[in-house]
Parts: C-alpha cells; sequence; structure tokens
C-alpha cells in the first residue's frame, strides 16, 4: 500500500510539473505574440508615415524632417520590445528611417534631394516592413 500511495504520490508530482510548465511557455509564448503583433502594427504604421515624409522632403523637408524624427523614435521604442530576427528587422526598418532623416535634414539646409538616395532609404524601408509581417 505504502509503495503504491508513494507512486501515486511520484506520478501526481510528475503531473503537475509538467501542468506548470505548459502555462508557464503559453504566457512567454502569448508574450511573444504580443511583442510582434505591436512590431508589425509599428512598421506598418512607420511605413504610412515615412511615405507621407518622403513626398514632402523636396517640398517641406522641416516638415519631413519632424515626421521622421517622430517614426525613428516610435521604432527605437519598439525595438525594445521584441527579439531575435523581428528586432534585426525593426533595426533595419530604423536605419533607413535614418536615411530618409540625414536626407531631409540637408534639404532643409538647402541641399538639392538626393533621389536615388530615398528611393533606396524607402526600398529598404519597405522591405524591412515586408520582412516584419512575414516573420510575424
Amino acid at each position: 500500500m505504502r509503495t503504491v500511495v508513494l507512486a501515486t504520490v511520484t506520478v501526481l508530482a510528475a503531473l503537475v510539473l509538467a501542468a506548470c510548465s505548459d502555462p508557464e511557455a503559453a504566457v512567454r509564448d502569448a508574450s511573444s505574440d504580443a511583442a510582434c503583433s505591436l512590431a508589425r502594427e509599428t512598421v506598418d504604421q512607420v511605413g504610412t508615415e515615412a511615405s507621407s515624409a518622403v513626398d514632402e522632403i523636396g517640398a517641406d523637408p522641416r516638415a519631413a524632417q519632424q515626421e521622421l524624427e517622430a517614426a525613428r523614435d516610435v521604432l527605437t521604442v519598439a525595438q525594445k520590445g521584441v527579439s531575435g530576427d523581428v528586432k534585426s528587422k525593426v533595426d533595419d526598418a530604423r536605419a533607413a528611417v535614418e536615411e530618409l532623416l540625414g536626407e531631409a535634414r540637408s534639404a532643409a539646409e538647402g541641399a538639392d534631394v538626393d533621389v536615388q538616395l530615398v528611393e533606396r532609404a524607402r526600398g529598404e524601408l519597405d522591405q524591412a516592413i515586408a520582412d516584419v509581417r512575414d516573420l510575424c
């Protein structure tokens, strides 16, 4: 009888431990999914804002600069909430926004807009956004 009770307690303990690990994994997965979802929404929003800013670089570079600074700041916050490949792609998006921001600053100081640089950076941003969507 004592052996049966001991075996039962051992089995129950194993089941409790197994049950505890599943909820912990579920919470981790849910957290990761939520962070990924937020990153996807963030880069989508940044893409829209950056696209608008890019259209303004030649006409109103100071307004474009402000919009791109806001987009960069949003991505900086988003970088802190994700890890791994998603973080890498959010980093890529931020780098592209930084390039666009540099061009907006130059244009605000009177320089001609480097259309090739803007198109390249816009393409890099679009690719980073697509990559985040694919990962999330």
